[in-house]
């Protein structure tokens, strides 16, 4: 019997327009701009999925925001960590006066201005499978597994002396995605550049393609540890988004 292989673009596509849905309540054709006036503390959002933008800004800054996207390739801008800067400095704004949210270490007393992420999706036929040797997996009861009920009941572990030094886990959604998992990964610090969380997060992702579902990757721009992660496994970058406030 000849085998197939299954085209995962359709879902991929239904994923992209659903999810720029739930996060603006706006319906964009494909290679299609939204750009829409902003309240509030909003400077500017600007997502950007699947050939799909959506924008909003305030007023004043309409003209402005039109004329850098007709003239700009907005994928590689979202790929910069440098682009918060960029547009802060094109709307007349000092980009030394604003915080962007770094990709961990949070401290409470600082208020953050700038949130820039960008989002992945891995099939299994994009999935590249790394070694997987020393993953130990530590499943729901155990008293090391750490997740709440809304997770798989599986962490994917490598362990030193029985401490957990890296692992990656995923939570199944729901409703409209109910097809996708959504990916984590960590690893203790002083595991680091171990390729710890490469190996973990492939068995994560493996346990998440060989059932057919999407597996979803978001990160910081600035992670680039992750973002490298993400890539060596076969994720697709699939856009980002930029949203500063006042």
């Amino acid at each position: 019997m000849k085998s197939t292989v299954r085209n995962y673009s359709n879902e991929m596509e239904a994923f992209s327009i659903n999810a720029l849905y739930e996060r603006t309540g706006v319906s964009i054709p494909s290679r299609e701009t939204v750009i829409t006036q902003s309240k509030g503390t909003e400077i500017i959002r600007i997502i950007h999925n699947a050939g799909r933008t959506f924008v909003s800004t305030q007023q004043k800054y309409i003209p402005i925001i039109q004329e850098y996207l007709h003239t700009n390739d907005m994928i590689e801008k979202l790929c910069s960590p440098s682009f918060y800067r960029e547009i802060l400095d094109l709307l007349g704004y000092d980009p030394c006066e604003f915080l962007l949210e770094p990709s961990e270490e949070f401290l409470q007393e600082i208020r953050y201005h700038c949130v820039h992420m960008l989002d992945y999706v891995c099939t299994k036929n994009t999935f590249v499978p790394q070694r997987s040797d020393q993953i130990e997996l530590i499943r729901r009861g155990d008293e090391r597994f750490l997740l709440e009920d809304s997770f798989d009941s599986t962490m994917y572990c490598i362990t030193d002396n029985n401490r957990m030094a890296g692992c990656s886990y995923y939570k199944p959604n729901k409703g409209t995605f109910a097809n996708t998992c959504s990916m984590q990964v960590f690893t203790r610090p002083e595991y680091r550049e171990n390729g710890y969380g490469k190996t973990t997060a492939s068995a994560a992702t493996q346990a998440v393609v060989k059932e057919n579902r999407l597996a979803l990757w978001a990160c910081q721009v600035e992670n680039i540890p992750s973002r490298k992660i993400a890539e060596s496994l076969g994720y697709i970058l699939l856009g980002g988004e930029l949203r500063i406030v006042q």
